[in-house]
């Protein structure tokens, strides 16, 4: 969706104004919903329109009220002016006044029409945004579940990994340059898929970065670089290496191991 052309295509402006159809209000409610900008935008214009209804409103003549009430009193329009008869025909007397005021009865009215017509409307927004902020939290927890329920299902799959039968453990620990170093290779000989989990390390220095590796026939096997995470991480399956380690390089990687700090050998 192009949102610049979609604001710019004035359905906005007929959304405050209450001119569309309610499936067309809903439309903009959902897109509201959905993008920061539109919502932003409407904000905008029904502030605008506000503004622009209490400049424009014209204060009408303080004797108005009283000539409009003495004729409503009288139930008569005043006699005509001392000037020539001509003169009163043509002006239609005081009821030719009224006429010559009717602007300014109608003018403040329709504006006071507008103005509450727009407060009510905007009674309705106000309930709308309400409805609005709903319909996100409830999209905000909708989501949040989603990400509950795939976290769970990859930890299901996990455990299930972990507990079959073709499932071997690696445990893998720090060597005097990295005491208290603690993780574990778990590799799957039917699946020929294996994970790799960090258990207890500590953060690498700054520009450095650990580096899995799997040794066979005494030759290292880059499986690549990590960031430490509390989830497993997936690497490359290796058949029957003889070992696992991991070293500390710098930030990237290398080819050949530098630095060892863990290691974990595979029992037969």
């Amino acid at each position: 969706m192009n949102i610049q052309e979609y604001i710019a295509s004035g359905i906005l402006e007929q959304y405050v104004l209450g001119t569309l159809s309610s499936g067309e209000e809903r439309e903009v409610l959902a897109n509201a919903a959905q993008y920061p900008e539109i919502h932003a935008e409407l904000k905008k214009i029904e502030a605008a329109l506000e503004r622009y209804a209490m400049l424009n409103a014209i204060i009408p003549p303080e004797e108005l009220k009283a000539e409009i009430l003495k004729k409503i009193d009288d139930g008569t329009a005043p006699p005509p002016s001392s000037q020539s008869d001509d003169k009163s025909d043509k002006s239609g007397g005081g009821f030719g006044t009224l006429l010559s005021w009717l602007p300014y009865i109608l003018l403040p009215l329709l504006l006071l029409t507008a103005v509450w017509g727009y407060f009510g409307h905007q009674g309705n927004k106000d309930a709308q945004e309400a409805r609005l902020k709903m319909g996100q939290d409830l999209t905000d927890c909708r989501t949040k579940n989603g990400d509950l329920i795939d976290t769970l299902t990859f930890y299901r799959a996990a455990i299930k990994f972990v507990n079959d039968k073709n499932t071997r453990a690696v445990a893998m620990t720090g060597n005097e340059k990295l005491p208290g170093a603690s993780t574990t290779i778990h590799t799957n000989t039917a699946f020929k898929v294996t994970y790799f989990a960090v258990n207890e390390l500590p953060p690498p220095p700054e520009g450095k970065q650990y580096q899995l590796w799997a040794i066979k026939d005494g030759t290292p096997q880059s499986l690549g670089v990590f960031d430490i995470s509390p989830d497993p991480i997936a690497v490359d399956y290796v058949s029957n290496p003889d070992a696992y380690a991991v070293s500390l390089e710098q930030r990237g990687g290398v080819a050949v191991p530098t630095d060892v700090r863990i290691v974990g050998a595979v029992k037969s």
